[in-house]
């Protein structure tokens, strides 16, 4: 079996031989045939919105919602709790309370929250104790209450801390750019802006594009053959190249046909993280907008004495070649 009888077994429901239907990414042709419309946003998520039915999934929210608000959230739940348990206190008598006798109304309010914030937190300095029954059945569910809530949010913490993180840094822009023996080729760079190990990194690049056909406006995919499409380790930059041959849907396209179709560059790239043990999974998409034509890539990194020298801040420095 050849690689093309072997790809279209991996492709379900493309046409045989029809390499403009494979690589889609799982999005098929029917999306996106809106001109201008993306299919992976700028962040590397899928522009894709879910309606019809809602899903409760609380551990997932918690779990991707940006940090200064998951902190926030902790705080006003924490806050809440104690206040909540602070009234109930209060209203079951703050008498019930010993070491505030003699308070105003509101510093006896203070005192039932302080009391509910170290029972929360299991603190418990002893100048405050409940003295009935009544006051020490609410310390009791409170203490439970802490217990479970203490647990849930280490949890968070700790699931949030190991997540995949996007580690790899992409140029803002691709380009198309002079190769080798007057062959012209797309590139993009991408670095590790961590000083975390990645190993094993490799990418895939799909390009898609819209194309006038009987029935109207139909989005075709072809995945791109890469000069280089592996790498084992990854300590520098990795310039990711595909010559336009003959054979690639780019040949004798011009910056004019790139945007006329309303092209949109598909990439995937996995690593391997050392570090911290996990595979890194990141997607990355350049639109017809964001290409670059007839410049070079400049150098990211320098030699001195003994060492090598990466500068990650130019990523997406390039310098102007003259047209050929």
């Amino acid at each position: 079996m050849d690689l093309t009888d072997l790809r279209n077994r991996l492709t379900p429901g493309s046409p045989a031989g029809d390499p403009a239907q494979e690589g889609d990414f799982g999005l098929g042709d029917k999306v996106a045939r809106q001109p201008g419309t993306r299919l992976i946003n700028a962040d590397g998520t899928f522009n894709v919105t879910r309606s019809g039915q809602s899903l409760f999934a609380p551990y997932k929210n918690l779990v991707e919602m940006s940090w200064p608000r998951f902190i926030g959230l902790t705080v006003l739940v924490y806050m809440v709790c104690n206040l909540t348990f602070a009234v109930g206190f209060y209203l079951i008598g703050p008498e019930q309370l010993s070491g505030i006798d003699g308070w105003s109304p509101f510093d006896k309010f203070l005192g039932c929250f302080y009391f509910s914030v170290q029972t929360f937190t299991t603190v418990g300095y002893g100048v405050i104790a409940p003295d009935s029954v009544a006051a020490n059945a609410l310390a009791a569910l409170l203490a439970l209450f802490g217990w479970v809530a203490l647990a849930l949010v280490t949890g968070l913490f700790f699931a949030r801390f190991s997540r995949p993180t996007r580690m790899i840094l992409f140029s803002e822009k691709a380009i198309v750019a002079p190769f080798r023996d007057g062959m012209q080729s797309l590139q993009f760079r991408i670095v590790n802006k961590r000083d975390t190990s990645l190993i094993n990194v490799q990418a895939r690049v799909v390009l898609t594009w819209l194309e006038e056909t009987e029935r109207g406006l139909n989005r075709k995919f072809h995945p791109l053959e890469l000069e280089r499409e592996f790498v084992p380790l990854f300590p520098l930059n990795w310039t990711i190249v595909h010559p336009i041959t003959a054979e690639s849907p780019m040949h004798g396209w011009t910056r004019d046909d790139y945007c006329r179709r309303y092209s949109e560059l598909l990439v995937a790239v996995d690593a391997y993280d050392q570090t911290f043990a996990q595979q890194v999974h990141i997607n990355k998409s350049y639109t017809y907008a964001e290409m670059g034509w007839n410049v070079r890539f400049r150098p990211m990194y320098e030699e001195r004495e003994h060492l090598t020298e990466l500068f990650i801040d130019r990523i997406s420095s390039t310098d102007p070649c003259e047209e050929e």
